[in-house]
């Protein structure tokens, strides 16, 4: 096959640039473990994830054993199972993150804690009043 003379430079490049050398890097996790630690966790066996996913059996045992999983199984996985495998690696992400839902959230504890503040405090001028 034919690979232009510039294409391979990048690659080759980008290959390098891409390896692994710095050890400070967290090492990717295991998506098959993942996926084959929440089967056992909460007692699901592998042929009723087969069938709701519309697979063989076998495929779910190949998926066990994958280290790296295409997103769509991650998606379809989480979906049949009910659990965001997606968040679950997402965590494992060396890598400070909010996601929009969890900004939303905490704006809301934000909001409740100043609102539970004025209210202690006119729950104390009220004890007040009514010790006179």
């Amino acid at each position: 096959m034919f690979y232009p003379r510039n294409f391979l430079n990048f690659t080759t490049i980008n290959l390098i640039n891409m390896s692994n050398t710095d050890n400070t890097l967290e090492a990717m996790p295991h998506n098959g473990k993942l996926l084959t630690n929440y089967l056992l966790n909460n007692q699901i066996i592998r042929a009723k994830l087969a069938r709701k996913l519309n697979i063989s059996n076998t495929s779910v045992y190949q998926y066990a054993e994958s280290p790296s999983l295409q997103m769509h199984i991650l998606w379809k996985a989480s979906i049949a199972l009910n659990h965001n495998f997606i968040a679950e690696v997402g965590e494992k992400l060396p890598v400070d993150y909010i996601t929009t839902r969890e900004k939303e959230l905490q704006e809301q504890v934000e909001t409740l804690q100043k609102e539970l503040e004025r209210l202690n405090i006119e729950l104390e001028v009220y004890k007040n009043i009514v010790g006179k």
